[in-house]
């Protein structure tokens, strides 16, 4: 170890009753995450309490050193990777403090999968579901704004955050939610001596809403003009609809900002009553072009998910399960999950099979349908997307599923025409790729096969992600719906947003 990380971990394990690591092999586990991106940093904490996470934010201020949040499961874009101190949440902050009636109180580091397991005693969960579940942790998918197949229901994570215990970049700790403007009359000197005389960290936190409050009203046109037109949007700071009725929602605004305004050590969340009943369609088709045309009509039945799948991950789940090669049909180039929930049967089953009349035999989209009622069958028709997205990863040969554009979203009506676009692109750069999506709010993961060790590919996947995006801008999209921009789309922020 050289001298300054040896100086760096000596101050630190003097500051923290957590662990703090800085040797060679361990900063180099912390040097990737689920993207293209290897950062190796100085130092990682895994912090056991908000003070400790205080004492490193505050000792990285001082030493004008960068610090990274990091749970687990999200890092597709490289969020969590930095030559500074990398701050991992997912070891030992992994506590569910409080339950209400409909609401849940977390440390960042609770897994997602393991939070619903606990809420499902009580009826209830918590609506935003990532593909990675099982092991995303609450600080991850708030940090992201993530949300997954259920967007159509739940919406992403942003909706759902009520409040947030955080720590800004000089050790202040605030618990912020929405937060009431000052009095219209009331002098920033007169609101901050007061509160200072009892409090020091709320007058800063008065001073930062009076700030945020007006930049946003000064911007307000700016913030409006320069939405997409998508259902859904991760890109950049999330500033539409924070600035309300006279309040400001600070944990809104935070939601999405990837680690970068604060660091989030404790979290309350509203939770959603669970569904009684589910009923899931699988529609099969003969053509991806026939699958994004049968999505407004889907959405006419109020599905709360309808997610897509192409014929490599089709033809993947035959090879690898004897229960799919019965399932699947072998010359299906494309399925549509559709999920109908309900708190009655009959609000569920007829829906369900008015949707796949409809879909097969009057709009002739789909060839051929398989439809599940049951709780067994809604879960194995679930599995497909939960047990074989992960498999392209460990396909054999040097080329592999690149996440660099896996996260564009566009309006559903206009899926036929990026798909179009989509396809002649790969063409033209003679790229194939793997196609997944929750296309019932138009946002879909595209990963192409390249070989980042062949410097050609390099190349070509600078020029597929410029070319493709420039077709999500002219659609009315955005290069993020749900995992951020990181590493990979932050060189682009600026082209989708323009002066904003």
């Amino acid at each position: 170890m050289d001298p300054e990380r040896q100086r760096l971990q000596e101050d630190l394990r003097g500051l923290v009753t957590g662990d703090v690591r800085c040797d060679d092999l361990f900063t180099q586990v912390y040097a990737s995450d689920a993207s293209i991106y290897e950062v190796r940093p100085l130092a990682v904490v895994r912090p056991r309490s908000t003070a400790d996470v205080v004492a490193v934010v505050t000792y990285a201020a001082q030493k004008r050193l960068p610090v990274y949040a990091r749970g687990a499961g999200t890092g597709l874009a490289g969020e969590s990777l930095g030559p500074g101190i990398v701050v991992d949440f997912s070891r030992y902050m992994r506590r569910i403090l409080q339950i209400d009636s409909e609401s849940v109180r977390v440390q960042p580091g609770v897994v997602h999968a393991q939070l619903n397991d606990y809420l499902r005693a009580y009826g209830r969960t918590f609506g935003p579901d990532p593909a990675n579940s099982n092991v995303t942790t609450m600080g991850s998918l708030i940090a992201i704004d993530g949300s997954g197949s259920y967007w159509l229901k739940y919406g992403s994570a942003r909706r759902h955050v009520l409040s947030l215990q955080v720590v800004l970049a000089d050790g202040t700790v605030m618990e912020v939610g929405q937060e009431a403007l000052p009095a219209s009359g009331e002098t920033t000197e007169a609101a901050e001596t007061s509160t200072v005389a009892s409090d020091g960290s709320a007058a800063r936190q008065r001073a930062l809403i009076r700030q945020l409050s007006t930049t946003l009203s000064q911007n307000a046109e700016a913030i409006e003009k320069y939405q997409p037109q998508s259902l859904l949007n991760r890109c950049g700071y999330q500033l539409a609809g924070v600035l309300k009725d006279g309040h400001l929602d600070v944990a809104r605004l935070l939601s999405g900002s990837e680690g970068t305004l604060a660091l989030i050590t404790e979290a309350t969340v509203a939770t959603q009553p669970l569904p009684k009943h589910r009923a899931v369609s699988m529609l099969f088709f003969d053509r991806l072009e026939n699958a994004a045309l049968a999505v407004p009509e889907i959405l006419k039945y109020e599905p709360c998910a309808c997610d897509l799948l192409d014929r490599r991950h089709l033809s993947l789940a035959r090879e690898t399960s004897p229960e799919y090669e019965v399932l699947i049909p072998a010359d299906a180039e494309a399925v549509l999950l559709v999920e109908i929930s309900g708190d009655e049967a009959s609000e569920v089953r007829e829906p369900q099979s008015q949707l796949v009349d409809r879909i097969r035999r009057k709009k002739q989209f789909a060839f051929d349908a398989r439809l599940a009622l049951d709780a067994a069958e809604v879960d194995l028709f679930w599995q497909l997307t939960r047990r074989v997205v992960p498999r392209l990863h460990r396909l054999k040969g040097n080329a592999r599923p690149i996440p660099i554009v896996e996260d564009v979203a566009v309006p559903p009506a206009v899926l036929p025409e990026f798909l179009l676009r989509m396809q002649t692109t790969l063409k033209k750069h003679q790229v194939t790729a793997s196609l997944f999506g929750h296309v019932g709010h138009g946002q879909l993961h595209i990963r192409p096969f390249l070989d980042l060790a062949n410097p050609a590919d390099v190349q070509r996947m600078e020029s597929l992600a410029s070319e493709l995006y420039a077709d999500v801008f002219h659609l009315g999209g955005t290069i993020s719906g749900e995992h951020g921009d990181g590493l990979s789309r932050t060189p682009f922020v600026c082209e989708q947003y323009g002066p904003l």
